[in-house]
């Protein structure tokens, strides 16, 4: 597998109740090798903790205090977990022309042997929260070919969405195809389903390019279309609840 990759796919969110809502949009995310960002700093239009425009800075994610291989391994040491010996990989959207928002990036945390051992969900929302979420591998579902964790809600995130929630992640593989699942769970049922498919590729100046041609405000687009997607669940008469209060490491009130 080459260090980093460029993943261009399609995000999917299906809300059931109270008002039906489905929307679609095409969108674009990187796999990065966390122990080999360097390398981003031979391309062009690419860079790691550097002026460029698509960047990956350390202050986008966890503490935002050091650098990512050691952010996730002192995150997942505080958890009680021993780092696992392998590659680190972080799939999450870039940061494009200075401006980045990811709803969600998966860091997932190898064995020597390559295979996946932990994984780690970090949540942000638009008001400039975050939540990192360890999937424990006690709380492993079974599901045919996927990564499958529930975890109980921690952060605020949807202002048409109470914390009486759980989430269950069913994740592929980071390689050559990446595919996420998040099914929200509440009262018995699952009012709301999110999905993300991507197909890899090389990230490279030539990879990046096309796609910028394609989506020349690719990290805006993203906080644009929730905007817009929330506007039309309000028109719908579905109705806001009020944003509990955050605390940095023990997330939202419940």
């Amino acid at each position: 597998m080459t260090p980093h990759v460029l993943y261009t796919g399609t995000v999917m969110h299906a809300r059931r109740t109270p008002a039906e809502h489905v929307f679609r949009y095409r969108v674009a995310y990187a796999g990065l090798d966390v122990d080999r960002l360097d390398e981003l700093n031979r391309l062009r239009l690419a860079g790691y903790g550097r002026r460029r425009p698509v960047t990956v800075r350390d202050a986008d994610y966890l503490a935002g205090d050091r650098p990512l291989g050691d952010a996730i391994r002192t995150y997942v040491r505080s958890r009680g977990h021993e780092p696992p010996a392998g590659p680190i990989r972080l799939v999450t959207g870039l940061r494009v022309a200075g401006y980045v928002f990811n709803p969600v990036s998966f860091w997932y945390l190898g064995r020597a042997d390559g295979a996946t051992e932990l994984v780690v969900a970090e949540v942000n929302n638009t008001f400039g929260e975050r939540r990192p979420y360890l999937l424990e591998p006690a709380n492993a579902l079974p599901h045919r070919h996927l990564r499958s964790h529930r975890h109980a809600k921690e952060l605020h995130v949807s202002p048409f969405f109470g914390m009486d929630q759980t989430y269950r992640f069913c994740l592929s593989e980071p390689g050559a195809r990446h595919y996420a699942r998040i099914d929200v769970e509440e009262a018995g049922g699952s009012p709301f389903i999110a999905t993300v498919t991507g197909r890899g590729e090389p990230l490279t100046d030539a990879a990046l390019a096309r796609t910028l041609a394609r989506h020349p405000l690719l990290a805006a687009r993203v906080t644009g279309l929730i905007h817009w997607q929330a506007l039309q669940l309000w028109l719908k008469g579905v109705p806001v609840v009020r944003k509990p209060p955050f605390a940095p490491g023990r997330g939202s009130a419940r």
